[in-house]
């Protein structure tokens, strides 16, 4: 206390020492944080997209945010544990369905006819713009990311809207689609044969999505976005194969390929605790986080 004292009296307006009862700036808690999860809504073309959120517990202010998109037939708890591990570090998480998901366990409104690749973008759209305008996310720092199909949509999204996206995480994202479709159609035509559904690989497609998709070419636009992009993809993926994130990784001006050995298309549960690794050490440089 006499050193404090005599240092008070050197200087020019004497610091007043606080007072017993002064609790001070209060500590913030400091991650891993408690994971809360809430019901999400949002609306496009008068369709409900249904999902949750997930948000660190007791930290306050502004968070990144990440929102996560599920592939084809697939629903929010696929990209479940990607979003938990992201909130654990402070960051807001959404998952979501697309519209026109599975029957009887999408959380979202729409029937899977009225569904494509465009109309997932366009989904994607209003829950960015949902998670953006949250008063405890930083509009300016919001990550996507997707696997599989989610991939392909997240992918073109960014492209659109290169400004908006701080930085992509993209799993086995399946570039490939548009040109297995039109593989699979050019011997009838195209896609305005198509008058009904078609079931291939175990999934139906109905005539919109094979018009939609038809005259996609992602590598011809996903350059768009110059952001920092890490693409995680199993050696032994038979559907999307490995050569297309080859292939994505020189489109991109920032770009890393994660090589997950031993995993096909979609990770088994060693394959998924390896991959959020990655994304953990993603997110931590992009926010500039330091242990």
């Amino acid at each position: 206390m006499a050193v404090l004292a005599l240092l008070a009296g050197c200087a020019k307006t004497p610091v007043p020492e606080p007072e017993p009862d002064d609790p001070g700036t209060p500590e913030l808690p400091k991650p891993p944080y408690d994971v809360e999860q809430t019901d999400f809504a949002t609306y496009r073309d008068g369709l409900k997209i249904g999902g949750y959120i997930y948000t660190p517990r007791d930290l306050p202010g502004k968070k990144p945010a990440v929102i996560l998109c599920t592939g084809l037939d697939g629903t929010w708890a696929d990209t479940e544990p990607y979003a938990k591990a992201a909130t654990t570090m402070g960051l807001v998480s959404c998952c979501f369905d697309f519209c026109g998901g599975p029957a009887g366990a999408s959380l979202s409104d729409g029937d899977k006819a009225n569904n494509s690749v465009l109309t997932e973008i366009e989904d994607l759209g209003a829950v960015f713009s949902a998670i953006a305008s949250r008063e405890d996310v930083d509009p300016g720092k919001i990550f996507l990311m997707g696997g599989s199909q989610g991939g392909l949509v997240t992918a073109l999204y960014a492209a659109d809207h290169p400004a908006d996206v701080l930085a992509l995480g993209l799993m086995f994202p399946a570039f490939n689609l548009p040109d297995l479709v039109r593989q699979y159609l050019a011997p009838f035509g195209g896609p305005a044969i198509v008058t009904s559904p078609i079931t291939y690989g175990g999934h139906t497609f109905y005539p919109k999505y094979l018009s939609d998709i038809y005259d996609l070419y992602p590598f011809d636009v996903i350059g768009n976005y110059e952001g920092p992009v890490i693409i995680m993809h199993g050696d032994q993926d038979t559907l999307v194969p490995l050569s297309t994130s080859e292939d994505a990784l020189s489109k991109y001006k920032d770009a890393t390929l994660c090589i997950i050995r031993n995993q096909g298309h979609g990770f088994d549960e060693d394959g998924t605790a390896l991959a959020i690794e990655r994304m953990e050490e993603f997110l931590k440089e992009q926010l500039n986080i330091t242990e």
